[in-house]
């Protein structure tokens, strides 16, 4: 069975990369531009992982982030976080699995993906 990833990402051009990306490696993918909309279908997902943009135009994914990790429904879920605008060191303290910062390295950003998904070891 193929491992679904939910992606909420409002910037189109890199939301559609990513959804290319993933498919291509085989993973199903639903994807969302709006936090509202992300938010009012988590139910009807069977996430195996959350990628989150952390700027969006009618949310913030940390607060996501936050009420996933609270939710008895999610919080067994990795989540990994994503921006242009946020460092390690300011990501340290949020609950996510991981942290990709934007523009991202294609191999790098699929090793993360599957490294949550496979919960393999980092070398």
């Amino acid at each position: 069975m193929k491992k679904k990833v939910v992606l909420l990402e409002d910037d189109e051009a890199i939301r559609e990369m990513i959804e290319y990306l993933l498919v291509d490696e085989q993973f199903d993918v639903s994807s969302y531009s709006r936090a509202a909309m992300f938010m009012r279908n988590l139910r009807n997902e069977k996430a195996d992982l959350f990628l989150l943009d952390i700027m969006l135009a009618d949310g913030n994914g940390i607060d996501i982030c936050y009420k996933l990790k609270r939710s008895e429904d999610t919080r067994h879920i990795p989540i990994i976080m994503m921006s242009a605008h946020y460092d390690l060191n300011i990501m340290e303290n949020i609950p996510a699995e991981d942290f990709i910062k934007k523009p991202f390295d294609i191999d790098d950003f699929l090793w993360r993906v599957q490294k949550q998904l496979f919960k393999f070891a980092m070398p």
